[in-house]
């Protein structure tokens, strides 16, 4: 009896199979969800193109994919954009070999640079990989606070007593998205980065009822620092976050996270997931130093037209000038062209 062959396929519109065949799978993620192509599309009306293989009728295998960028910057297939994972996930080899070419195909057609898988583990062999640049840290949850609290070196517990001794409340909601971007806005603006557009956060909270939301922490009535968190399974995944620079003093940073650790067990999750930072950087160095494990991201690029790896890193020689320059504009102006500039990179 000849085996079953393997049939290449374009999702059309929304299908439950899908996110379920996701949500089953190990390496799947909040990123791969159908979820995340409305919140990108409405965020950058980018052009996506969702690969299935299929045998008998049956899913083997998906992979979510952009046409991202413009100039002056490289125009690519991505899997998938802002998302820190992505990528192929596949029954077997054969289904991932399948979406790979099909995504190569479209690549070719277009005439784009690239395809970006952004995979936690590298597929394959034979692609380049940046595994020493990306990084995630996770921590395991537990229902001990006291177990929590060990969890982080004695550094960081210092910080923490004194933002307790500040008397600084903490509530998670749906409703501070005013006061969350212009708190982001200000946060990536002092880090020379370009703010992504309001619709992105606006989508996630709508497209996203259970799975999004914001913790917001107080001091005297004052909102001083909010995360956007995502969820995905007994997983959490805070990923947007700004706080006033003033409030670093009560340790601001260090109390947002940890609000999140503690309660993390009591709302039904089992793992803090940090999210993504470039090796080198300030974010990286504080994750760090948070006691989080260090797992390297194995991001893998096919080349098509382009002749080497991308490069858009903000530690690149290349953006110095520009990256100091951004740190002087008023936020308000970073806040209109930053999401120019944002939908431009790949």
């Amino acid at each position: 009896m000849s085996p079953v062959p393997l049939t290449l396929r374009v999702l059309e519109g929304d299908d439950p199979s899908w996110d379920s065949y996701v949500r089953a799978h190990a390496r799947g993620s909040f990123f791969h969800l159908l979820g995340w192509r409305r919140v990108i599309k409405r965020a950058y009306g980018k052009p996506d193109h969702y690969l299935y293989a299929e045998r008998d009728g049956v899913l083997a295998g998906v992979l979510p994919l952009f046409v991202s960028g413009s100039a002056p910057f490289s125009k690519a297939l991505v899997s998938v954009p802002v998302g820190v994972h992505g990528g192929v996930l596949a029954d077997d080899t054969e289904s991932a070999e399948l979406l790979r070419s099909g995504a190569r195909a479209l690549a070719l057609r277009e005439e784009l640079a690239f395809v970006e898988y952004k995979s936690e583990v590298a597929q394959f062999p034979d692609l380049p990989t940046k595994g020493d640049l990306y990084f995630t840290f996770r921590q395991e949850l537990f229902p001990e606070r006291e177990k929590q609290l060990q969890a982080i070196p004695r550094k960081a517990r210092a910080v923490l007593r004194d933002a307790e001794r500040a008397h600084l409340t903490a509530d998670f909601n749906r409703s501070d998205l005013e006061p969350f971007v212009d708190l982001y806005a200000l946060s990536l603006r002092n880090l020379g980065t370009p703010m992504f557009p309001r619709e992105l956060f606006v989508a996630s909270l709508e497209e996203f009822p259970r799975e999004c939301d914001i913790l917001s922490v107080r001091q005297c009535g004052q909102i001083i620092g909010c995360v956007l968190n995502y969820y995905y399974g007994t997983t959490m995944l805070p990923f947007f976050a700004g706080a006033l620079p003033a409030a670093r003093d009560v340790g601001i940073n260090n109390y947002l996270y940890w609000v999140m650790l503690e309660l993390g067990y009591g709302r039904g999750f089992r793992t803090f997931d940090f999210g993504r930072s470039k090796a080198g950087t300030g974010a990286f160095k504080f994750k760090k130093n948070f006691g989080m494990q260090e797992i390297p991201l194995q991001y893998q690029y096919d080349l098509v037209t382009a002749k080497e790896l991308p490069n858009l890193n903000p530690t690149n020689p290349r953006y110095e000038k520009v990256i100091e320059l951004w740190k002087q504009l008023p936020v308000d102006l970073t806040k209109r062209v930053g999401p120019w500039i944002s939908r431009r990179l790949p």
